[in-house]
């Protein structure tokens, strides 16, 4: 047996260290058969204890092997019938949840851009809480790791709207001699004279008669149009511009935009002109 030969070897060793350490005391106390048997029978029982022990555990090893075995089947048939009340399969799963990773690197590549570019393509954020809107109209969306998921990609949303200005505007210093006209007429202003009621609606708070502007007077050159605002273009009228998809979508909330606005259309709701930046409540 390879274990006593291995023992009978270290006791040799054991011997030969003893005679060369040359003590008288140690010279003498010589291993006789006797010993050599008791140590030899002490290895021989720790021997069998070992290999009982190894028995004993790659036993409790095989029964835990079995219980994993029985939980992995349990755990795959619960999950065959949740696949089956949301109308899916593991694969479909799989296809969900790389599609929110898809939304999550759209937003990540949104959240790179300064704020006056990420204002410019806002629709891009629309669109993307859109998809994710639409998403969780799928019952995949119950799954609570789905949740977690949608619920961090909401956090990205909230995070880049609030980093988005809520305009886009330059400012223009009036000198002597301009005139709203004049300067909507400019080239780097609007290029257009009949602009200059743009520039008188955007201004409303600065400018209460479109006549009477002054000197070194500081005016916004609206080059955005905001979320909560609204341009108006030829053949509009509140009605239509209610039900427009990107305002109300609903043509009887026109209402609504009339009375935000009602220092600029009096106490006619049917006055309205083209290039009037109207305010839309939200």
């Amino acid at each position: 047996m390879k274990f006593v030969a291995r023992c009978v070897s270290l006791v040799v060793i054991g011997m030969v260290a003893i005679m060369l350490s040359g003590g008288a005391a140690m010279a003498q106390e010589k291993m006789t058969m006797e010993d050599y048997n008791l140590q030899l029978a002490d290895w021989q029982k720790r021997e069998a204890d070992a290999k009982a022990a190894i028995a004993t555990t790659d036993a409790e090893i095989a029964t835990l092997r079995q219980q994993i075995s029985s939980t992995d089947q349990q755990a795959s048939q619960t999950w065959q019938e949740v696949y089956g009340m949301l109308g899916t399969d593991e694969a479909g799963v799989a296809s969900f949840r790389s599609q929110l990773d898809g939304l999550s690197a759209e937003l990540d590549a949104l959240a790179a851009l300064s704020p006056e570019e990420l204002y410019k393509r806002r629709a891009e954020i629309d669109g993307i809480e859109k998809r994710l809107m639409e998403m969780k109209g799928n019952k995949i969306s119950w799954l609570t790791e789905m949740e977690d998921r949608m619920a961090t990609l909401e956090g990205k949303i909230a995070q880049l709207r609030a980093n988005m200005p809520k305009a886009i505007y330059d400012e223009y210093t009036v000198v002597r001699g301009d005139y709203l006209w004049r300067i909507s007429g400019k080239q780097d202003i609007y290029s257009d004279p009949y602009a200059w009621y743009r520039l008188y609606s955007y201004n409303r708070d600065s400018i209460k008669d479109p006549d009477l502007i002054y000197p070194n007077q500081s005016l916004k050159v609206q080059r955005e149009v905001g979320p909560d605002e609204y341009l108006v273009a030829k053949g509009d009228y509140l009605a239509k511009i209610a039900g427009n998809s990107a305002v109300y979508g609903d043509p009887t909330k026109w209402a609504r935009i009339y009375e935000a606005n009602k220092d600029l259309q009096g106490s006619d709701a049917n006055r309205i002109y083209p290039y009037t930046v109207l305010r839309i409540p939200r």
